[in-house]
């Protein structure tokens, strides 16, 4: 279904509490809930589960020079979709950029977000961010390297936004992801959501930096979860720890 451009899909009860699923980078929300994982199924026992491709993925209207690819104006535009859909507020999990994303919408659109599980975010920069990314995503090395990456980009997005187009959604992705979210702790002491900071212990982008420590220690209202032996995708690598752990987050701030 799409609403003012975002393509979404939803699982669930229509009368229970709204949770939203944001995907993360290159992916889109069937691809990183319902594929590499059954998270919207799972979580559908127990919320309305909407799973929206995010603006510039898959069926979703893609980015502007008015509406460039950014974490803030993609936390509003989702924002912007649980009110048409009257799901406000919703519990909210994002993960990788998807995390950045459920970050911005805690911070800046918290009366549209319940609580917010931050699954391999962070929240500020380091040089291992800002030098990995640009050669990890480059696409040209893609091209030559990891053709199966390319592949499933090229099946996602170029049927529905024109040939070619993952090269441009890749360098869109660089350019955000290498100058946001560079957040201090100041700039996030004011953030009330209550917020569930996830990093596995090998998470290859984010375990260098401690991100999920530092935003434990920067958001008032938050936990920490660092499963063990676990890298960037928690709920791919132990959905059922995944599931019980979030759903637990999520009672405890009903309870509150």
């Amino acid at each position: 279904m799409l609403n003012n451009g975002i393509y979404y899909q939803e699982y669930g009860d229509k009368a229970a509490p709204p949770l939203l699923l944001i995907h993360g980078s290159t992916l889109t929300g069937h691809k990183d809930y319902c594929h590499y994982s059954n998270m919207a199924q799972r979580f559908a026992t127990r919320y309305r589960v909407i799973v929206p491709d995010c603006p510039g993925h898959g069926r979703s209207a893609g980015c502007s020079t008015q509406a460039p690819y950014s974490f803030s104006g993609m936390a509003a535009a989702l924002a912007g979709l649980l009110m048409a859909l009257q799901a406000s507020p919703a519990f909210v999990i994002g993960h990788s950029n998807g995390g950045n994303i459920a970050l911005y919408m805690a911070k800046e659109q918290p009366q549209h977000t319940r609580a917010a599980v931050l699954l391999a975010a962070n929240g500020y920069l380091d040089d291992h961010i800002k030098t990995r990314v640009p050669v990890g995503m480059n696409p040209d090395r893609v091209e030559r390297q990891n053709l199966a990456w390319m592949a499933e980009m090229i099946e996602l997005h170029d049927m529905h936004h024109g040939h070619g187009y993952w090269r441009e959604l890749l360098r869109g992705t660089i350019q955000e992801t290498i100058t946001h979210p560079d957040w201090t702790r100041a700039d996030l002491q004011d953030t009330r959501t209550p917020c569930l900071c996830v990093q596995g212990q090998t998470d290859p982008v984010n375990a260098a930096g401690r991100h999920a420590q530092v935003l434990h220690e920067w958001l008032p209202n938050s936990q920490v979860w660092v499963p063990e032996g676990v890298g960037h995708s928690v709920h791919w690598e132990i959905p059922d720890a995944f599931e019980v752990r979030v759903n637990s987050f999520f009672s405890s701030v009903d309870q509150a």
